[in-house]
């Protein structure tokens, strides 16, 4: 099953995803938290946090471009955390690695967005 929760810290929403994200089902369902917590405001932070995410597809790659699309337009950051070894390799294997900064932790993002 796939989770999401949302927090804000810091003037960042973070989004806390668990389980497995890979049908469109569950992609909508995050699509609609994201639009719930994002639209229409400018300059919001988000970090995705993966450390309870265990598995995602191409699905939930798409669902992260969008998301680093819709954030940049808006003029906001997005970061990556905690993500597992295997979903990283999914954007290591894509290429993705370079358009999203990966960090080790919650706290880590946060930090690196308030500079």
């Amino acid at each position: 099953t796939f989770g999401v929760q949302v927090t804000d810290r810091d003037g960042a929403k973070i989004f806390h995803l668990t389980g497995r994200l890979m049908d469109q089902q569950q992609a909508d369902r995050l699509m609609k938290v994201l639009d719930e917590n994002l639209s229409g405001k400018e300059g919001v932070n988000v970090v995705l946090d993966m450390g309870g995410l265990v598995y995602m597809n191409s699905t939930g790659l798409n669902i992260m471009i969008n998301v680093l699309t819709r954030t940049r337009k808006l003029g906001g950051q997005i970061l990556l955390a905690a993500v597992s070894h295997g979903v990283k390799q999914l954007f290591t294997v894509t290429k993705l690695d370079t358009l999203f900064p990966i960090v080790d932790s919650v706290d880590l993002a946060i930090a690196k967005l308030s500079h």
